[in-house]
This record gives C-alpha cells, sequence and structure tokens, in this order.
C-alpha cells in the first residue's frame, strides 16, 4: 500500500505478509572503461512476524550468484564490522573483506522479547527496557575459476590474509543478545563467532551499540 503525492510515494508495508525481491545484474564491456561483462542474481525474502506474548520476530533470507569470472571487488564481498557499533546489515564479529563468495545463502534473524520477560521483573518494569535476540548464519562457496583471480601476496610479495572462501559445508554463524530501549536511544549487544574461529586476528566474542528510537 503506498501514499502518492505527486512526484512522491511512501510506502506503507505489507503487514506481516513477506517482501519478495529480485535484483539481476548485467556488466557491460568496453562502456566507459570497463573491462568485464557479468551476470549476476540475487533473491530475497524478508518478513516480521508476530508470535503473541513472546514478542515479534524478523528475518531476511538472501541467496545470490555470480555467473561468471571475475576479480575479487566484483563478487560478493561479505560486509564485516569491526567498529563499536552494532549493524543489522553487516557480520558484526566479522573481519572486512575476510570472506568473498559468488554463490551464498544468508539469513538474518532477530526477536524482539519485547516486555515478555523484563516486565515480570519489578525494578526493571520502569525502565521498559527489552530483550532481543540475533543469529547470522551465511553459507558461501567460490569457485575455482574466481579462486585463481584472488590475489595471495602483495606486490612486495608478503601473504595477504584477506579474501578468504567459505566452505558449503561449514556456514559461518554469530549468535547475539542484548537489550534495547535504554533511556529510549540506547540498544547494547553482545555477540559471540562460533565458526572459523581459527582465521587470524578474529574476535570471538564483542559488545558493540547501537542508537535507534522506539515510539
Amino acid at each position: 500500500m503506498f501514499v502518492q503525492n505527486d512526484n512522491e510515494r511512501i510506502s506503507l508495508g505489507n503487514g506481516n505478509r513477506p517482501k519478495i525481491s529480485l535484483y539481476y545484474t548485467y556488466g557491460l564491456n568496453g562502456v566507459i572503461g570497463s573491462d568485464f561483462e557479468y551476470h549476476k542474481l540475487e533473491v530475497g525474502i524478508r518478513q516480521s512476524l508476530k508470535m503473541g506474548l513472546i514478542g515479534r520476530s524478523a528475518y531476511s533470507l538472501t541467496s545470490g550468484q555470480i555467473f561468471s569470472a571475475l576479480p575479487y571487488p566484483l563478487l560478493k564481498v561479505h560486509i564485516g564490522n569491526e567498529t563499536i557499533f552494532s549493524a543489522t546489515n553487516a557480520y558484526n564479529l566479522m573481519n572486512e573483506f575476510e570472506f568473498i563468495s559468488d554463490r551464498y545463502v544468508a539469513l538474518n534473524y532477530q526477536h524482539f522479547f519485547e516486555g515478555f520477560i523484563l516486565n515480570r521483573v519489578p525494578l526493571l518494569r520502569k525502565l521498559k527496557w527489552r530483550l532481543v535476540a540475533s543469529a547470522n548464519v551465511l553459507f558461501g562457496s567460490l569457485s575455482d575459476k574466481n579462486r585463481e583471480l584472488v590475489p595471495t601476496f602483495d606486490p612486495r610479495g608478503e601473504p595477504i590474509p584477506l579474501f578468504r572462501a567459505l566452505s558449503i559445508e561449514k556456514p559461518y554463524i554469530e549468535l547475539g543478545y542484548g537489550i534495547e530501549n535504554i533511556f529510549k536511544v540506547f540498544r547494547i549487544d553482545a555477540f559471540h563467532r562460533i565458526t572459523y574461529l581459527d582465521n587470524p586476528d578474529v574476535s570471538k566474542f564483542g559488545v558493540k551499540i547501537n542508537f535507534q528510537f522506539i515510539l
């Protein structure tokens, strides 16, 4: 449902029904200095679900594939987050440029308990804090034709500890839990990284903050 005024159109959402998106990208070779022709396809579904007394859940499921041999900047570079701020569109304990894929399936899940637990604690009820839980799961793979294009050494001959490929049998997983509505604007989350703990310079646990307004 939309509200439209002249050239402005505002979405009013679609209730609890899932929102499905489809993105196709075609890269042109030889246009404005471009060097590659390629095809990318991504399908996504997201939905918010009311769970009665236990609160509300929201999930986003995305799957994509790149059909051409490309250098790593044009592949799917999964978004890591090395800041102190949490981000729902990133992997909060993944390093930046840690993983790349040409086939992937990603699940982001959040559950908002609202007042289900903390409202039962008399001293916390007046604070109106809300518990949240989250899970990020990422399956991915990198074909041999693209793996051969990923640099392993820099110009000085030093090994590059970036741009790893995921195993389709072993997903990247991180789990989180936290409290929102702190002073009406703060959210604090604690995250645990479950897999790929042997990669260099990774954080197995982290606490991050965010700012949000809840009416």
